[in-house]
């Protein structure tokens, strides 16, 4: 049976402060959160940072869901709004499909898709959750095309199609001529 393991929610944020538990949560999960803490001998520098480790509320909602941890401390409660629940209905996607998935806000996106652990793996794709129902415009097409071919990288448009009951992915990538 998997070890369920405890996770401590302050502040509105789920923290990991042991390092073990940092390394089984992502090597068993493909959980990666961010690391937030500063170095007691170095605490000015902000190049390298420690634990803790904060998760994103999609990753601690989805080991919760799993069953894989369950969360003390403040009450955690998310997804909160239907837009949070399509962001996890999302995450969970893009999870169930074998990726490692962090924050996209970086390059202008929801999420990052990394094809394998992400310390030796570049990130793929920038996925962004659009509304099936609202169109984009060209000038937004372009922006949002551009800067993933800067950074090479094919954005990810996904919606939820609720016809077929799942997510439709649209791969935008730039070419020149």
């Amino acid at each position: 049976m998997q070890q369920r393991h405890r996770l401590q929610c302050a502040g509105g944020h789920v923290l990991v402060a042991d390092a073990d538990l940092a390394l089984a949560l992502r090597t068993e999960h493909r959980v990666v959160g961010s690391l937030e803490g500063s170095h007691p001998t170095n605490p000015l520098q902000n190049n390298y940072l420690g634990l803790p480790l904060v998760l994103l509320p999609e990753e601690a909602a989805l080991l919760v869901a799993e069953g894989a941890a369950e969360i003390a401390g403040d009450p955690f409660a998310w997804p909160e709004t239907d837009r949070d629940r399509l962001r996890f209905a999302l995450f969970r996607d893009l999870h169930a499909r074998g990726f490692y998935v962090t924050r996209g806000v970086k390059f202008g996106g929801d999420y990052l898709l990394y094809p394998g652990e992400p310390m030796r793996h570049h990130s793929s794709h920038v996925v962004t959750l659009v509304d099936r129902d609202q169109g984009l415009a060209p000038r937004e097409l372009v922006a949002v095309g551009r800067v993933c071919t800067a950074v090479k990288k094919t954005r990810l448009l996904s919606a939820w199609d609720p016809g077929r009951g799942r997510f439709t992915h649209i791969a935008l990538s730039w070419s020149g001529m």
